[in-house]
């Protein structure tokens, strides 16, 4: 478990994320981390009065990103450096200043910004050590959606995606099942209706909570996250959703799936997409 964990940005997302990890206690201190820092501190200070009501003893803590020292861990949740029509030297000067602080610790990146995963390994943190959680909820509304085409429940469906979600989403052939039995038929409806759109705040702070138990947990897990690819799936310097392997604090592999020509074609052409 590490000692602190900075959550970057206080908004809906950020503060969700904060509250979560506090009560789980997936680390001893939370640091939540805003321009205003107002609001940062009032956020982070409602989570604390809530710790001896729901049993849990997590410091949090709120302050700017002038506060951040030296954590384990950074999420870069929803700062206003990251909001639509910002200029990408902003969100490069935001992990430039948290590579400073975390050394060789990991980078989660909570919302839907792939293009901060690669920023920020441009900018020098670990290849292996930066990952994008969205795919996770992104994977998850997918499940949901198959559920309810088959009257079923989603933790009975396995699926995952590839690409450059929300708009290029790929759900490999023969990989959604319910059951064991796949779900070829009715996956193409079930990502009309994921595709376009990110999943909301409260799913996207529950897949960054998992990504963040998964890394830290003793035994690997396998997860769909935004990595910056390496020659896997014949792709180089794209953040790209897909199998990984992650624990010890990073990523471990990345799993490369078996695809057809029509899904080669629908992955190459996502990794081709700004």
């Amino acid at each position: 478990m590490p000692h602190t964990i900075a959550v970057i940005g206080a908004g809906e997302l950020g503060a969700t994320l904060a509250r979560r990890l506090a009560a789980a206690e997936s680390a001893r201190r939370v640091l939540l981390l805003d321009p205003d820092e107002g609001k940062a501190r009032g956020k982070a200070l409602d989570i604390l009065q809530e710790g001896p009501v729901d049993g849990f003893d997590t410091r949090v803590e709120g302050g700017t990103i002038d506060a951040l020292g030296e954590v384990e861990v950074a999420v870069v949740a929803d700062p206003p450096a990251l909001d639509a029509g910002r200029l990408p030297s902003e969100a490069a000067a935001l992990v430039e200043r948290v590579r400073a602080s975390l050394g060789r610790g990991a980078l989660v990146v909570a919302g839907g910004h792939p293009g901060v995963v690669e920023i920020a390994v441009e900018k020098g943190h670990p290849r292996d050590r930066v990952v994008g959680s969205a795919p996770v909820a992104v994977a998850a509304a997918l499940r949901r959606q198959l559920a309810a085409a088959v009257e079923g429940r989603a933790s009975d469906v396995a699926a995952t995606v590839l690409g450059r979600p929300p708009d290029r989403v790929l759900v490999p052939r023969g990989t959604a099942l319910v059951g064991g039995l796949p779900l070829d038929s009715l996956h193409p409806t079930a990502l009309a209706r994921v595709e376009g759109r990110w999943p909301g705040p409260v799913a996207l702070a529950a897949a960054a909570a998992r990504v963040l138990r998964a890394l830290f947990a003793s035994d690997a897990a396998l997860l769909p996250v935004f990595v910056v690819l390496s020659g896997e799936y014949g792709h180089r310097g794209r953040a790209l959703a897909v199998p990984a392997r992650l624990g010890q604090g990073r990523v471990l592999g990345v799993v490369e799936v078996p695809l057809d020509p029509v899904d080669r074609v629908a992955f190459d052409n996502a990794a081709l997409r700004p």
